[in-house]
């Protein structure tokens, strides 16, 4: 492993500072989207109440996540580097990520299905449209869960291995 982390350093320097502007960037984006909703200068109309902080913590959780890969980056490639608050609850936030994933999967699963209900078209197949719409999103929340439990038992070894260094 330390031979491709040497390998690939400035690869890695590069990814380290990609995902830190994109964490930062949508952070950003979530404070100037919840401060724009309650100042009232939103277009965001009073039938999305549910879809409003699904979209805040979605973005917020989503900017740690890729801070999270930042401090990852780095912590494989500094020796010296203590894993940071982000890296040491990784495994929450994901977990966090995915019950979120599914909360809103399952309400837009249920709007767009009370929609198209009262439409009654002929062609529409309520299992057609849960199959293809809400496997995506167990699978999202699946493979959430799934770095959650990789990043829970990485972290211990990579920890041992370099005190051993």
């Amino acid at each position: 492993m330390n031979e491709f982390i040497e390998r690939n350093k400035r690869l890695l320097k590069i990814y380290c500072v990609a995902a830190r502007i994109i964490g930062w960037v949508l952070l950003f984006k979530a404070g100037i989207f919840i401060t724009s909703i309650l100042s009232g200068y939103s277009r965001v109309s009073g039938n999305v109440l549910f879809a409003v902080p699904m979209l805040f913590f979605d973005a917020v959780l989503t900017g740690l996540i890729a801070l999270g890969i930042a401090q990852f980056i780095k912590y494989l490639f500094e020796t010296a580097n203590e894993p940071g608050w982000i890296l040491r609850c990784g495994d929450k936030i994901l977990y966090l990520n995915a019950i979120l994933v599914i909360v809103s999967g399952v309400g837009v699963l249920y709007s767009h299905n009370a929609k198209m209900m009262e439409i009654a078209s002929p062609y529409y197949s309520q299992w057609r449209f849960l199959v293809e719409n809400g496997l995506p999103v167990v699978a999202r929340a699946l493979i959430l869960a799934g770095l959650g439990q990789i990043l829970r038992r990485v972290m211990p070894v990579i920890e041992e291995s370099k005190t051993l260094v």
